[in-house]
């Protein structure tokens, strides 16, 4: 039946104008975004699940700076017991040294009062971020390793100051009575440190390997999360030619159809 009241081509065109703009405002969005789904909408599920995994992203982001901050703190720790190792080469040169006859022992004796003195000075600053794990003061290095409650190590200070930690107060070069008592004294705090720099190297290469580990845990992480979201380009960029055609084919169409009422005016010719 003809009639100019309801033109059933014509909405017939433009619902399917409509799908099309539609679909082609989806495919934009991909384009703008380089997502596939950028929303609940567009899949729901995926959607959760990816904002799960970026959550759990920043969270590992947050270990990294956690790792990198105790890696940086046992770093000066380190730093701070190689020097005092070399204090102790020092110093014991200096015991030794007055051994030798001729030397005046008082004169050595204010150069070790000075070694000792270092040693307390690189104790004292061997702190990153107020954290000090070379000082009598108890400190414990708490490191995140992972997400759990339970993920993470811990580093307890080792005293090396050269009274408490070293028990070096009583080193006399003047006493040349008992030079090889401190001597011993000597060798006991070189072994002291050398303990300590192992247990501190060995704690470093730990957090060296959990910040590797962490970081290809959070890259791996963000692969899965760009195979639930990302928009693969080349496909969306062929999906908006194709639109952008079937759209101008539907306005075509659709002007056609619009046009078909006024072939009615002919029968009144």
């Amino acid at each position: 039946m003809a009639s100019i009241n309801t033109n059933s081509a014509s909405m017939a065109a433009l619902r399917t104008l409509n799908m099309t703009q539609n679909s082609l405002g989806k495919v934009q969005s991909q384009l703008e975004t380089g997502l596939r789904v950028n929303s609940a909408k567009d899949a729901p599920a995926t959607f959760v699940i990816a904002q799960g995994m970026r959550a759990d992203i920043g969270a590992l982001n947050a270990v990294s700076e956690g790792i990198s901050f105790g890696q940086a703190t046992i770093g000066m720790a380190m730093a701070g017991a190689t020097s005092i190792s070399d204090q102790l080469t020092t110093l014991k040169g200096l015991v030794t040294q007055a051994k030798n006859e001729g030397l005046d022992g008082a004169v050595i004796q204010g150069q070790v009062t000075e070694v000792l003195a270092q040693i307390d000075a690189i104790t004292s600053t061997s702190a990153f971020n107020g954290v000090n794990l070379i000082t009598a003061t108890a400190t414990t290095l708490t490191v995140p390793t992972g997400l759990g409650a339970t993920d993470n190590v811990a580093f307890t200070n080792v005293d090396l100051s050269s009274t408490t930690g070293l028990a070096l107060n009583t080193v006399d070069a003047s006493d040349t009575a008992n030079l090889d008592t401190h001597l011993a004294t000597i060798d006991a705090a070189i072994a002291t440190v050398g303990g300590a720099l192992t247990s501190i190297g060995t704690f470093s290469s730990r957090l060296d390997d959990q910040g590797e580990f962490t970081q290809l845990l959070t890259d791996t992480m963000k692969e899965g999360l760009g195979v639930l979201v990302d928009a693969d380009m080349a496909e969306v960029a062929a999906e908006l030619t194709a639109l952008q055609t079937k759209e101008q084919l539907n306005i075509q169409s659709l002007s056609i159809a619009n046009s078909a009422p006024q072939t009615i005016l002919a029968l009144f010719r």
